[in-house]
C-alpha cells in the first residue's frame, strides 16, 4: 500500500454491530483502492463513553498502523470535497444526501484521504474486486468471513470475559443452541394492506437509487378485505422445539435486550436457559435510554460478548433485520443446516420478525375455504366407495 493513500472509516449507525458491518464493507474498498484503512468512532459514537478516544479501538485492534491524527496533514487531498485537515473530526450531517458518495467515485478517487461514512452492501462492491484480491470468487457471506478473520481482532480483557463465561455456563452443556430474539418494536406496525407501508427500516439506503418519486398505484378492490395480525417474534418457538427434538439440545443460551423476553423463555423452556447478566430494558424504556457516559463502554461488552458466545454454540437461530444476527452468522462459518435468520416474507418482500404485522388475508381464506371443500369431496368419494380406496384422489 501507497505511504499517502488513506480510507478513513468513520461511523455509520452509531450502533456497535452496525458499524461493524459498515467498516467490514470499507475495509473491502480499501484492498481494493490499495489504500490503507484507519477507523475512527468518535466521543457521540453510541458504545464510545470517554472523551478524546477512538471508540472503535475500545473493543478492536487498530485495523492498521496509523491514526486519524496522521491524516491531518495540510498537504493531503480529501474526498469527498467537503472534508479537509479542519472539519474531518467532526460529523457530516447531509451525509444522507449521498452527495459526491457513489462507490465508482469513491473506488476511482486519487485524493491523499477519502472518507467512507456511508454503508455499502458487499453485493454492490463485488464487481470492483479485482483478480488478485483474496476475496475474488467469493460470495458475500463468504468475504464477509475472510473480513472477519482478518481485521476484527476483539480486546484480550473481552475475550477473557466470554472464555470466563463459556467454561462456567456452557462448556458441559454441548449440544447448545443459541437464540437472538431483540425486543418488540412497540411503536411500529407494519400494514401489509396498505399501499405505502412505514419504511424505516428501508429508508437509510434508499437515496442511493430513488431518482424520482416512486408511481403510487391504486389497489384493486377486492370483497374480501379482511386482516390478520401477526405478533412479534412467533416464529421462534416452533423453530427452537424442533432444534430440540431434532438435535436433543441441552442448553439454550439467550441473546436479548428485553426483560420480558427473558421471563417468557424462562417459563417456556426452564431450566435449559442461560443467559448473561446484562442490562435489558422494559417495554417501556426507550431504546436507548441515556446512561452515565463512563458505563457505556459495558454496553459494548455485552453486545460483543453475547456475539463471541454464540458463536461457541452448535447452532444459532437469530434474527434476519439485526445487526447482531448477522454477526454471529458472519464470524463462524456454520453448516448450512445449523443457522437460521428468521424474518417474514410477503409478496417477495422481507419484512423483521419483532414488529407487529397485519396482513391481507384474502389468499388465506380463499385457501382455507378451497381446503374445506377439498374435504367434504373427499368424504363424499369416500363414502360412495369412489377413486381407488384409502390413497386414491
Amino acid at each position: 500500500m501507497a505511504g499517502d493513500r488513506f480510507l478513513l472509516i468513520k461511523p455509520w449507525s452509531y450502533s456497535l454491530w452496525s458499524d461493524v458491518e459498515h467498516v467490514l464493507g470499507q475495509l473491502l474498498i480499501a484492498e481494493i483502492t490499495d489504500r490503507i484503512p484507519v477507523v475512527y468512532w468518535p466521543t457521540h459514537c453510541l458504545h464510545n463513553g470517554f472523551v478524546h478516544t477512538n471508540g472503535f479501538e475500545l473493543y478492536f485492534e487498530p485495523v492498521s498502523n496509523y491514526s486519524i491524527y496522521d491524516l491531518a496533514k495540510p498537504e493531503y487531498t480529501f474526498y469527498p470535497p467537503i472534508w479537509d485537515t479542519g472539519n474531518m473530526l467532526v460529523e457530516d450531517v447531509e451525509k444522507d444526501t449521498w452527495s459526491y458518495r457513489s462507490i465508482g467515485d469513491i473506488i476511482s478517487s486519487d485524493a491523499n484521504v477519502v472518507i467512507g461514512d456511508m454503508y455499502f452492501f458487499i453485493s454492490e462492491i463485488i464487481p470492483f474486486i479485482r483478480k488478485d484480491n483474496a476475496a475474488y470468487g467469493m460470495t458475500a457471506a463468504e468475504i464477509y468471513r475472510y473480513l472477519y478473520r482478518k481485521y476484527i481482532r476483539i480486546k484480550r480483557d473481552i475475550l477473557a470475559e466470554v472464555q470466563g463465561f463459556y467454561n462456567s455456563w456452557l462448556r458441559d452443556g454441548h449440544p447448545v443452541l443459541a437464540v437472538h430474539v431483540r425486543r418488540e418494536e412497540d411503536d411500529m406496525i407494519i400494514d401489509e394492506r396498505k399501499e405505502i407501508v412505514d419504511e424505516i427500516y428501508w429508508r437509510r439506503y434508499s437515496m442511493k437509487y430513488v431518482t424520482k418519486a416512486p408511481r403510487v398505484r391504486k389497489r384493486k378492490c377486492c370483497f374480501l378485505k379482511v386482516g390478520r395480525l401477526l405478533r412479534a417474534n412467533t416464529q421462534y418457538h416452533a423453530k427452537i422445539r424442533k432444534m430440540i427434538d431434532k438435535y436433543s439440545i441441552r442448553k439454550i443460551f439467550l441473546l436479548t435486550d428485553s426483560e420480558e423476553v427473558v421471563e417468557e423463555y424462562r417459563k417456556v423452556y426452564g431450566g435449559l436457559v442461560v443467559y448473561t447478566d446484562s442490562k435489558r430494558l422494559s417495554a417501556s424504556e426507550p431504546a436507548f435510554k441515556l446512561e452515565n457516559p463512563m458505563v457505556k463502554r459495558r454496553r459494548g461488552i455485552e453486545a460483543i460478548k453475547d456475539a463471541c458466545l454464540a458463536t461457541q454454540c452448535d447452532f444459532f437461530i437469530g434474527n434476519d433485520f439485526s445487526a447482531l444476527s448477522r454477526a454471529v452468522f458472519r464470524m463462524k462459518d456454520w453448516p448450512e443446516r445449523n443457522v437460521r435468520l428468521l424474518f417474514r416474507q410477503r409478496r417477495k418482500r422481507k419484512y423483521p420478525i419483532n414488529v407487529k404485522m397485519i396482513t391481507a388475508a384474502e389468499k388465506e381464506l380463499l385457501r382455507s375455504l378451497k381446503e374445506s371443500i377439498k374435504k367434504h369431496y373427499r368424504n363424499i368419494m369416500k363414502k360412495l366407495n369412489i377413486g381407488g380406496g384409502e390413497n386414491g384422489n
